[in-house]
């Protein structure tokens, strides 16, 4: 075989393999360059689903004639300077984007700086035509036609008109988040179909009102901000209260530099923070923007620019986690909020006052208290409320004590508890919310080692397969490390002793719910991990049961119990513990507003 130079237009094709995959790859690299521009207003149309037409106008500072007719080169671009790699400011670099299109495609770039008259170049699946002058407003205008119309091969595997259009708006949304200074007008077939302003407002606001564009004001109202800066790392951002989870990872933006990327590493790191607040196959919901010096981040790794290298990449870890942690830990309260046309009943609001609560999660409550240590330290058996609460935050439900969760009006279906606040309605699931009571004292007896065992009168005895007693047998230092005293008895286990908090559960079915989570990976778990997922098990047996009936005081003493319990908006497997309903939002219902 010979080996032979390819020619320009090849290279050009070869180039685009990896720079355009479809439609929404060519809207990426045109808008970013528009960015780049330092545009403010950025117009786009799309037809047949970006397959048969792109129009992306911007009024960023345009090009000259010479600049124009470079811009098709490969390897020609203005954002690098004095070419040094590892100094990029700005989202493109390579110089690759136009090349590629115009091999794959008929693309038409007009373009006109302020001191200048416009000028037009066409390159058509590679051929170059002349530049000529052609009137435009100072920007740019790029239109491209016909993609991979004479590329069989490729256009065969472009999706539905519809398909491709999701990703392209998908893609602009993702723009439009990282660089909510810019307004964004989005034209399909013909129609005008979006319109993201940038308005005039604090950076602040700009992002924040460009969230609310895009998703919503129930959106925000479902985060909590997340906010860190050093000489190092900023960063910024929402993140979704543990309640308002989504079954996949579709609602997770993470912006580096104003650059959306995608990086599994980051997004476990952030999935990981939250940890047992988070029920099994749910993702978080976050918008996290990460601000790093250029030289401490690498962003050419991939042609499409969507990942990143750290150059301490345990560094900006660890601080986005600790940032997330302390995030979730003020926003203690969370309460899943019914909306007015109780349509989405997963939607969670903050509808609590800040000054109401202190960092760490604890309650700012005025009256008599009891702050959760000295909870931890008078609980004895936990299917006793009323031995759980010292008598003094048993308020009457009469006094008018501004309290979060309000006081207790009734029980009903013997399973959830009716409350009343200052500004609405409370509807508290007591099994979930003692659930997670239970659980965070467990946790911090664990840790300040103080876990309580009562040594059982007549030890429990329990039959097991040779298979389901090793597998017991085998974390039987990590349960008496909770409280959980076993010992090999034979064919079977015997249990001799359990945590105080526990008194009174059902031994045979704690027992198969233990081993139910001891599985491989289970073992491969740090002891932190292991210990979270087995005291979780454990906490769902010490809490009240549904259908048990319970007094005023009683549902009075738990109310102010999940005030003053971290993460008490969700129970060990995630579900809401208690839901929200304003006043207002009731009177909705009822046509009196």
């Amino acid at each position: 075989m010979v080996i032979k130079l390819l020619d320009s237009n090849t290279i050009n094709q070869i180039a685009a393999g990896e720079v355009i995959e479809r439609p929404s790859s060519i809207v990426k690299e045109l808008v970013e360059n528009a960015i780049d521009a330092n545009s403010r207003n950025i117009s786009i149309k799309i037809k047949d689903g970006g397959k048969e037409f792109i129009e992306i106008e911007d009024d960023g500072c345009g090009m000259s004639k010479e600049d124009l007719a470079l811009s098709i080169k490969r390897h020609a671009t203005s954002k690098l300077e004095k070419n040094n790699i590892e100094k990029i400011n700005t989202l493109g670099f390579r110089g690759e984007a136009l090349p590629s299109i115009g091999s794959v495609s008929r693309i038409r770039i007009i373009s006109k700086v302020i001191s200048d008259n416009g000028y037009q170049i066409t390159v058509d699946y590679g051929k170059e035509k002349k530049i000529r002058q052609s009137p435009c407003n100072q920007g740019t205008i790029v239109t491209v036609e016909n993609l991979f119309l004479k590329l069989p091969a490729r256009y065969k595997f472009l999706k539905s008109a519809r398909s491709e259009l999701g990703a392209i708006l998908n893609l602009l949304k993702k723009l439009a988040i990282s660089n909510p200074e810019v307004s964004f007008k989005i034209e399909v077939d013909g129609k005008q179909y979006l319109s993201w302003v940038r308005g005039e407002s604090s950076k602040e606001s700009l992002f924040e009102n460009r969230i609310i564009d895009i998703f919503g004001i129930d959106f925000l109202n479902n985060m909590t901000t997340l906010n860190h800066a050093s000489s190092d790392v900023t960063i910024q951002g929402y993140i979704g209260l543990p309640a308002y989870n989504r079954t996949n990872s579709n609602s997770q933006y993470i912006i580096v530099n104003n650059r959306v990327i995608t990086d599994r590493r980051l997004s476990g790191a952030i999935r990981s923070a939250y940890k047992d607040r988070l029920a099994k196959g749910r993702f978080p919901i976050f918008i996290i923007k990460i601000t790093i010096p250029t030289y401490a981040v690498d962003v050419n790794v991939h042609p499409a620019k969507s990942e990143v290298r750290f150059a301490n990449d345990r560094q900006v870890t660890s601080i986005l986690i600790s940032a997330i942690n302390k995030s979730l830990a003020k926003s203690n309260s969370k309460s899943l909020n019914l909306s007015s046309t109780l349509k989405n009943v997963n939607t969670i609001h903050e509808k609590y006052q800040s000054s109401v609560y202190q960092t760490q999660g604890e309650m700012a409550i005025q009256a008599d208290k009891t702050t959760y240590n000295e909870l931890v330290k008078n609980s004895r058996n936990t299917n006793d409320i009323s031995e759980i609460n010292d008598k003094n935050i048993l308020i009457n439900s009469n006094q008018n004590n501004n309290y979060p969760l309000g006081f207790a009006r009734a029980q009903i279906f013997k399973n959830y508890i009716l409350a009343q606040n200052q500004n609405g309605m409370i509807i508290v699931d007591q099994h979930a919310a003692h659930e997670r009571i239970v659980y965070e004292k467990m946790k911090l007896s664990f840790h300040n080692n103080e876990i309580e065992r009562q040594t059982l009168l007549i030890p429990y005895i329990h039959n097991l397969s040779q298979i389901d007693k090793e597998k017991i047998l085998s974390v039987d230092s990590d349960l008496l490390s909770f409280g959980i005293e076993i010992e090999d008895f034979g064919n079977e286990i015997i249990i001799r002793a359990i945590p105080t908090l526990i008194i009174g559960a059902n031994l045979k079915d704690l027992i198969n719910d233990i081993l139910d989570c001891i599985n491989d990976d289970f073992l491969l778990k740090n002891f932190d991990d292991r210990l979270n997922l087995i005291l979780s098990r454990i906490a769902c047996y010490g809490s009240i049961r549904s259908g048990r009936q319970l007094n005023i005081d009683e549902m009075n003493a738990l109310l102010r119990e999940i005030e003053v319990t971290p993460d008490s908006g969700q129970c060990n497997h995630g579900r809401p513990s208690h839901i929200y309903l304003s006043q207002e939002e009731i009177e909705k219902l009822f046509e009196r507003t």
